[in-house]
């Protein structure tokens, strides 16, 4: 139940400084802080497709798997129940509405490949085992992703971001959040997907 616990708070907490500061630099730092936070306790996922990775490589089983997500999920949507509370505004995620959706996907694809195929690589890779930097590593690169596609598809790379401040417009009473859910579902799984075996290519003997 703790790792279950961390998943939940660190993904609240992530939700809260998105929908807060919607400011790059606070949300790389602020994901790099939670990582160290829960790394020790959960792996710090805070992202379904993050999850997916790890059941993938066989790191953790489908009982963490299934509870992983439904507490990033939950941590998600009180986090944007909390923002509405805080700002008297529900958060919106979405892309810039002149992007096609070709664009919005690669962009959601590429940058979740990176994310994936860096916290693999920082987190799980045998010839960096123990380092202190990986936190580092990945705030730094939602960081980038988010300067360098945020304009185009929003840098969401993490279903929860996504989900979570849907089910509060449902909760509160306004709908469900627009048509393009399902961008920032389909895009960060394919990344993930290939951002996973890409690294068991990489490590494999």
């Amino acid at each position: 139940m703790k790792k279950y616990f961390v998943e939940f708070v660190g993904t609240l907490f992530l939700i809260l400084i998105i929908g807060l500061t919607s400011n790059p630099v606070a949300i790389g730092f602020g994901l790099t802080v939670l990582v160290y936070m829960g790394a020790h306790i959960s792996g710090a996922h805070y992202n379904p497709v993050v999850s997916l990775a790890f059941i993938i490589k066989k790191d953790i089983n489908r009982k963490d798997f299934i509870f992983y997500v439904l507490s990033q999920i939950t941590g998600a949507t009180i986090g944007a129940l909390l923002i509405y509370f805080l700002k008297d505004s529900v958060v919106e995620i979405q892309p810039n509405l002149s992007s096609s959706i070709y664009q919005i996907l690669i962009s959601e694809i590429l940058f979740t490949f990176l994310l994936v195929f860096v916290i693999l690589n920082v987190a799980t890779h045998p010839n960096l085992k123990d380092n202190s930097f990986y936190g580092f590593a990945i705030g730094l690169t939602v960081m980038a992703g988010a300067f360098s596609v945020g304009p185009i598809s929003g840098a969401v790379f993490n279903p929860a971001v996504s989900l979570g401040p849907t089910l509060s417009h449902l909760i509160i009473g306004d709908g469900i959040s627009k048509y393009y859910l399902w961008y920032f579902l389909l895009g960060p799984t394919i990344g993930s997907v290939i951002g996973t075996f890409a690294f068991i290519y990489l490590v494999k003997k």
